[in-house]
C-alpha cells in the first residue's frame, strides 16, 4: 500500500498542526484517515481546490475553512527514513467509535462563499430549517441574499421528499477501514517545504467586488433550482443541472456521469461542448473509482484541479480518444444519503486556469439537488 507525508493544519488559528506518515490507497484516503484519527472525522474535507506543486506534493484548499493540507506520496526510500517520532502511532477513536469508520460527507451548501468575503466580514450563515426541509439537504437561503425590500426569503427549491435511505454500494461508499491503515506522526518533512502553501489570497479590494458578484450568482440559483422538481425524467433533471451550471460558471465543457448501480462504473449521459456529441455515442466508461471522476463518485468530496496532466491519477484515455485537451477540472459528486449516482463535471475553466472557490460550492450544491431528484425518482 503507498504511502503519504500528510500535513494537517490546526483546526483554527490557536491550533497545533501536525505531520504524519499514512498508508492509504490514495491521497484523499490518507488525508481523511489522519483527520479521522485525530478526531475529526475527515468532515472539513468536503469541497476542495487542488494544486499539484513541481515537487510533485498535492496542496489541498478546503474552500469552506480555508485550511491547506500539503499531501506527498512517499518513496519506499523516504518512507524508511522518514522521522517517525517515538510511541506516535495515532490511536484509534474512543471506545463507541467503530474502527470502520465511514465517512460521508454532509450535505454540500454555499458556505464556500466565505473564502471571498473581505477580511474581518462575517460569512453569511444560514438559518434553521423549517419541519419541512429534507433533513440533510442544507438549502435555506442566508439573510445577506433575500431581495431589497422583500421581508421574506426568496423562492426556493421545494424540498424533495426522499425515499428512506437505501443500502450503499459497497463499490462506490467511501469507507475507511481504520485497522488496516497505519499512521504515525513525523518530526518535521522528509523534505525541507521551501515554497508557499496554498494559494494566494487575493487583496480586500477584488474580495468586495467579488462578494457582490457572488451574491447575485448564489441568489438566482437558489430560485433556478426550484424548477428541478418538474423535470419529467431523469435525463431532463441532469441536461437542466448541466445547463445551469455552465451558465454560472465559464467552462468550455460540462457532462453528467450516472453510476452503474451494480458496477459502480461511470456512463456519460449528458455532455455539452466540443466532441459532446462524439462523447455521447462513443459509449466510453470510466471503471469504478478511476480518475477524478471516479474518484468524487467514489468518496463523495468535490474536488477542482487546477492541472489534470500533473496528476498521475488522471484518467487520459477519455481525452486521448476525442482528441480533447483537458487543463483544468471541476467535479462534484451526485450523492444522498450515502448513495452515489455519479457526478458532475465542468472542464477547462474559462478566462484563468482555476477554479474559485464559490464555483465549487455551487456545483457542489446543484449536484446534490440532482442527487435528491433521483433519489425520488428511484
Amino acid at each position: 500500500m503507498p504511502k503519504f507525508e500528510v500535513h494537517i493544519p490546526g483546526a483554527d488559528s490557536g491550533g497545533m498542526a501536525m505531520t504524519l506518515k499514512v498508508s492509504a490507497e490514495n491521497w484523499m484516503s490518507a488525508l481523511k484517515a489522519g483527520m479521522a484519527k485525530l478526531g475529526e472525522q475527515g468532515s472539513s474535507v468536503q469541497n476542495v481546490m487542488v494544486d499539484i506543486q513541481e515537487d510533485n506534493s498535492i496542496h489541498v484548499t478546503e474552500s469552506r475553512s480555508g485550511r491547506v493540507f500539503r499531501i506527498r506520496e512517499l518513496s519506499a526510500e523516504e518512507a524508511a527514513k522518514a522521522p517517525v517520532k517515538k510511541g506516535s502511532i495515532i490511536k484509534n477513536p474512543p471506545p463507541g467509535d467503530s474502527n470502520k469508520t465511514v465517512l460521508n460527507m454532509p450535505a454540500p451548501d454555499l458556505s464556500s462563499v466565505a473564502a471571498t468575503l473581505p477580511p474581518g466580514a462575517e460569512a453569511p450563515t444560514l438559518p434553521p430549517p423549517s419541519k419541512h426541509d429534507e433533513p440533510t439537504a442544507q438549502g435555506t437561503v442566508p439573510e445577506e441574499l433575500k431581495k431589497p425590500g422583500n421581508d421574506s426569503r426568496p423562492r426556493i427549491a421545494q424540498p424533495l421528499k426522499t425515499q428512506p435511505p437505501k443500502k450503499p454500494n459497497n463499490k462506490s461508499s467511501p469507507k475507511i477501514d481504520l485497522e488496516r491503515i497505519r499512521i504515525e506522526e513525523l518530526e518535521h518533512p522528509t523534505k525541507p517545504i521551501t515554497a508557499p502553501i496554498g494559494r494566494p489570497k487575493s487583496s480586500a479590494a477584488v474580495q468586495a467586488v467579488s462578494r457582490t458578484q457572488v451574491e447575485d450568482v448564489l441568489a438566482e440559483i437558489f430560485e433556478r433550482v426550484q424548477e428541478l422538481p418538474t423535470k419529467k425524467s431523469a435525463e431532463e433533471a441532469m441536461a437542466f443541472v448541466l445547463d445551469l451550471a455552465l451558465e454560472k460558471v465559464p467552462a468550455d465543457a460540462g457532462s453528467v456521469l450516472k453510476a452503474d448501480t451494480g458496477s459502480g462504473d461511470l456512463s456519460f449521459v449528458e455532455a455539452r461542448g466540443p466532441r459532446s456529441k462524439e462523447l455521447l455515442s462513443s459509449n466510453l466508461k470510466i471503471p469504478a473509482g478511476t480518475g477524478f471522476a471516479g474518484f468524487c463518485s467514489a468518496e463523495g468530496v468535490s474536488v477542482a484541479i487546477s492541472d489534470v496532466e500533473k496528476d498521475p491519477r488522471y484518467y487520459a484515455e477519455i481525452a486521448e480518444k476525442l482528441n480533447y485537451e483537458t487543463r483544468s477540472l471541476l467535479c462534484a459528486p451526485m450523492m444522498t444519503h450515502g448513495r452515489s449516482f455519479g457526478c458532475l463535471q465542468l472542464i477547462n475553466r474559462k478566462g484563468g486556469p482555476q477554479f474559485l472557490e464559490h464555483e465549487v460550492g455551487l456545483l457542489s450544491y446543484l449536484a446534490h439537488q440532482v442527487a435528491l431528484f433521483l433519489n425520488e425518482r428511484g
